[in-house]
């Protein structure tokens, strides 16, 4: 059985578990959303699909409308088993730095330095770029 970090670290999977966190959707959908997103073929997207059935992440049922069509439903407990995972990781974090918080420490921020106000030029003219060379304005073929 893959991780559940494994499984979220493919952004197709990813994003195929955020589309299904919203409900279920036929299989016909997720091709072309997850096809179109990633400009993956179906059988690419076919295949993410498969490993996520296959880890017990979504289950299929068949849609009642259609009885030609699959309905792809994400399974509650791949969400509690990443839940889990999250939560080891934070009781490492909380061995490691002693913080007995489930976040990050947050750390005070740092001013930015100011930045420098603007300098004139030197001698106080304007530079050189972006001016024409003398002549520039002249039609063509009039040179003396």
């Amino acid at each position: 059985m893959m991780h559940p970090f494994e499984l979220v670290a493919d952004p197709v999977r990813r994003r195929l578990i955020e589309v299904l966190a919203v409900g279920e959707h036929p299989v016909g959908v997720l091709n072309d959303v997850i096809a179109m997103e990633f400009c993956i073929s179906r059988s690419a997207v076919s295949h993410h699909l498969r490993i996520l059935r296959d880890e017990g992440v979504v289950t299929v049922a068949q849609d009642q409308g259609l009885p030609q069509s699959r309905l792809y439903v994400l399974d509650g407990d791949f969400l509690e088993r990443l839940d889990d995972a999250v939560g080891a990781l934070f009781a490492l974090w909380d061995q490691r730095y002693g913080t007995g918080v489930r976040r990050a420490p947050e750390f005070p921020a740092r001013p930015l330095p100011p930045t420098r106000a603007p300098h004139s030029h030197r001698a106080g003219r304007k530079g050189m770029r972006g001016r024409r060379s003398p002549g520039f304005d002249e039609p063509l073929g009039q040179n003396p």
